[in-house]
């Protein structure tokens, strides 16, 4: 079990700190609901926790397969809508440099489906994801 503190900072900043570890993230409202952006928002937290779990389970499949892990690659693009605030899609974009097999790709693309954040995510949450292997250059 995780536990962590959220306390308010000033003019729509929080900060969360991990009890265990001791480290810390700042976090910004984001402009489109008013905020300055000095910071990751919370909409790009739950992004990062979606990326983050995705390619740490890929990280697990191709360490397996004799694969360097630390060649992959995310980007993450956040659409927000208005009326409901909320995140309306998340685009994760996933490359590795070097050509996979098919049974790795199928073995990596089930991973993506299975990851538990994106289990958790609303279904009215449009979740984008793309893979790209030096193969399909």
């Amino acid at each position: 079990m995780s536990q962590f503190t959220i306390t308010l900072e000033n003019q729509g900043q929080s900060r969360i700190r991990h009890d265990l570890a001791g480290t810390e993230i700042l976090t910004d409202r984001p402009p489109e609901y008013g905020g300055q952006g000095r910071s990751f928002s919370a909409t790009d937290l739950v992004c990062a926790a979606l990326g983050t779990c995705i390619l740490t389970t890929m990280e697990q499949i191709l360490a397996r397969e004799g694969h360097d892990p630390q060649k992959l690659v995310m980007s993450v693009q956040k659409t927000l809508s208005d009326h409901p605030k909320m995140i309306r899609a998340i685009h994760l974009d996933i490359t590795y440099p070097d050509p996979l097999d098919d049974l790795l790709k199928k073995k990596l693309t089930r991973a993506m489906a299975a990851c538990p954040v994106k289990r958790s995510l609303s279904s009215q949450v449009d979740i984008n994801t793309r893979f790209t292997d030096g193969s399909s250059a």
